[in-house]
Formats: C-alpha cells, sequence, structure tokens
C-alpha cells in the first residue's frame, strides 16, 4: 500500500458480544430489520442495546434507552438506515467513539458497508472479531464569536457554509496555516474529509479521496471567478475563515445537520482532529468497487 494511505492502517479487532443499535425507523422495511436483528442476535448469542426510539418497534424492549447510556457499555455499535444514520452516531459519541458498521436501509451508502442480505454474515463476522477497522479523520469546528461553537463541533464527512437568508454573495477570506489563501466570493465553502469527498464536495467539483488520505479538501460553492477550483491541503492543516464585513450571513452545517449561523465578522476554525471514528467492514471489503458501484462507473464501451 502506498505510504500516503498508511496514516491510519486497518486492523483486526477481537471477538465483540454486545452491540448497540440505532435505527431510522423512517427508513423503510427499518421495523422489520430490527425484529431479524433481534431473532439473529439471541440465535447467535450476541447481547443488543437498543435506542429509546427502537423501543415502540420491538414492544418495549427492557434493553431500550438513550444510545448516551450504552455507548460504554458495548463493544461496537450497528446503524440501520442510510449514511445520515451512520454520521448521526459518530455525532452522538462525541470524543469516545467506539467502532460503527453501517446497515444500508438507503439509496446510495459510501459509508454503510453491510446490505440487508448479508447481516447474518455480517454479525457472525462481528462476534467472531473478523471485521476490519478502518480509521477515518474527524474535522472539528469552533469560533470565540459563535455561541453554538464554543465547544468544537465534530465532522466526519464535511463542515458547510452556505446560503443563509439571502441571495447575496458570500465573501470568505481563508487562511491555512496562518498563511493566506484568498478571499473567496462565492455562495459557501465546503471543507471534506476524504471520507466525504464522495458527498457534497464532489457535487462542487471536489475529488474523489481515498479515505484514509491524509488531506482536507476545500470546494468553494459557484466561485464568482473561473479560476477559482477546490483545494487539497495537508490533513494536519488548521483553517481560519472569516465572514467579510461585506459578506451575506451563512448557515454553518456539520455532516448535513445545521450548528448554527454566522454573522459579518465572525471567524470559524477548522482543525483536524486528535480522535478517529472507527468504521468496520467486512473482510473483502474494497474501497474501489464501492465506487464503481456506487457512482455507476463502467468503464469504456469498446
Amino acid at each position: 500500500m502506498p505510504p500516503c494511505f498508511q496514516r491510519f492502517p486497518p486492523l483486526a479487532l477481537g471477538p465483540m458480544n454486545s452491540l448497540g443499535v440505532i435505527a431510522n425507523l423512517e427508513k423503510a422495511g427499518a421495523e422489520a430489520l430490527l425484529e431479524r436483528l433481534d431473532a439473529l442476535g439471541r440465535k447467535l448469542g450476541l447481547t443488543l442495546y437498543y435506542d429509546q426510539p427502537c423501543g415502540a418497534s420491538l414492544h418495549g424492549s427492557p434493553s431500550c434507552r438513550p444510545a448516551e447510556d450504552f455507548f460504554a457499555e458495548v463493544d461496537a455499535l450497528l446503524t440501520l438506515g442510510g449514511d445520515g444514520t451512520l454520521l448521526t452516531a459518530v455525532r452522538r459519541m462525541g470524543r469516545n467513539p467506539i467502532p460503527v458498521m453501517g446497515v444500508n436501509l438507503g439509496k446510495l451508502g459510501f459509508l454503510t458497508s453491510v446490505n440487508q442480505d448479508n447481516l447474518e454474515d455480517a454479525l457472525c463476522h462481528v462476534r467472531e472479531g473478523t471485521v476490519i477497522r478502518s480509521s477515518r479523520a474527524l474535522l472539528e469546528c469552533s469560533s470565540e464569536d459563535v455561541p453554538e461553537l464554543k465547544s468544537p463541533t465534530l465532522a466526519l464527512n464535511d463542515v458547510v457554509l452556505s446560503w443563509g437568508g439571502s441571495s447575496h454573495i458570500a465573501r470568505l477570506e481563508v487562511s491555512v496555516d496562518g498563511r493566506e489563501l484568498t478571499t473567496y466570493s462565492c455562495d459557501g465553502l465546503i471543507i471534506s474529509t476524504p471520507t466525504g469527498s464522495t458527498g457534497h464536495s464532489l457535487s462542487a467539483g471536489g475529488p474523489v479521496l481515498y479515505p484514509e488520505s491524509d488531506v482536507i479538501v476545500v470546494s468553494p460553492i459557484c466561485p464568482h471567478a473561473m479560476t477559482v477550483r477546490p483545494v487539497v491541503i495537508p490533513g494536519k492543516s488548521r483553517m481560519d475563515i472569516r465572514l467579510c464585513s461585506s459578506s451575506k450571513s451563512l448557515v454553518l452545517a456539520s455532516d448535513g445537520t445545521e450548528i448554527a449561523t454566522c454573522e459579518p465578522g465572525h471567524t470559524l476554525r477548522i482543525a483536524p482532529s486528535d480522535i478517529q471514528a472507527e468504521l468496520l467492514q467486512l473482510p473483502g471489503y474494497s474501497y474501489w468497487d464501492v465506487l464503481r458501484q456506487k457512482l455507476n462507473w463502467r468503464g469504456s464501451s469498446v
């Protein structure tokens, strides 16, 4: 494996017998899958703890309680839903992450590597500890100017500054490690991890990155200059973003969840976190296979 991909090398884990479960019950088939998962857990001798919203679906199971109450007790976490469900779970874990395996009930699912058909196989691998851990970089966004950001917010995919309540232009002064990068005139800015490179950043023209690359992508949204393009910076870099006095207000979102409104004069700091998210994948998982499947890459027809 090339050296640039060795920042967080994949590691096998030991056996895992207790699992937490978070489900998006708005997804079609989620309740039926919960019933199936509960039966499989008993069959395989696993101890399952369910997030409180799952209780109604499981008829008031005594093992249902807020996920924050069982995070410290379980060996790993299962999320049933789409990528958004997994991203929300990572945010809820905060600075004490546990390994997460995503079961895909959505349409795309870059992060949720298990489908409903191989759920039992996945649980067997988890129980035996034959899953693979993929460590993913997290970003921390903080600000002395924005009350909601006095304590840093974590992002596995991206931090996005965009739109707000006006269609006027945004003007953003951006520096990297204390050195000026540029002042963007644009509709907003996306700061993405390699994991998030196939999300909002990709739609703004950013590159697809191997998820364990040690870089960060800065992608302007609809820049008002043809020469402005996404920039890839070192993964250990610290960014400062200041909304110019002539800028409009912007909404800040972390992994798709709105966090705060930023006003002209406010400065944000975005930096790599000292912790990583741990995603669990089945043996034989290939990121390249995921890209071909999810992005419908079929190659030349010649």
